[in-house]
């Protein structure tokens, strides 16, 4: 991505990009992570295999290896990609509650309303079955 000297600070939108550009200011932290972690595997796969390592050993090594480094060097953007889920859920379990006050909010006031009426036929049901 080029660097962009006409932005004054990081919070400030900078100026619209002109149609039929495709600039990516802001890529998905949980794309990036992955990225990162397949590029690491990756090189470490090449590194021992240039070593001389060769079958079932190469990924296994490869794979615990590039998980090892992974964990120290990934750790700012795997901190990224976890906030990014957890806000994620926390708006849908906002949503979630607010929908349920406001049906929890209809059902008080349809039952204060409607109190000791039995309309559906639920009493003839009751009665006919005790019979």
């Amino acid at each position: 991505m080029p660097y962009r000297s006409d932005m004054s600070s990081p919070t400030e939108p900078g100026p619209a990009p002109e149609p039929g550009t495709a600039e990516v200011t802001a890529q998905h932290p949980v794309l990036t992570y992955t990225t990162w972690r397949i590029a690491i595997f990756v090189v470490t796969l090449v590194v021992l295999y240039l070593v001389g390592l060769r079958d079932v050993w190469l990924l296994v090594l490869a794979f615990l290896i590039s998980g090892v480094v992974s964990i120290f060097v990934l750790n700012r953007r795997r901190q990224q990609a976890v906030g990014g889920f957890t806000s994620v859920f926390r708006r849908m379990n906002d949503r979630i509650d607010a929908s349920t006050r406001a049906e929890d909010d209809d059902y008080v006031g349809y039952s204060a309303a409607d109190s000791g009426k039995a309309d559906d036929g639920s009493a003839k049901d009751n009665e006919a079955g005790t019979q």
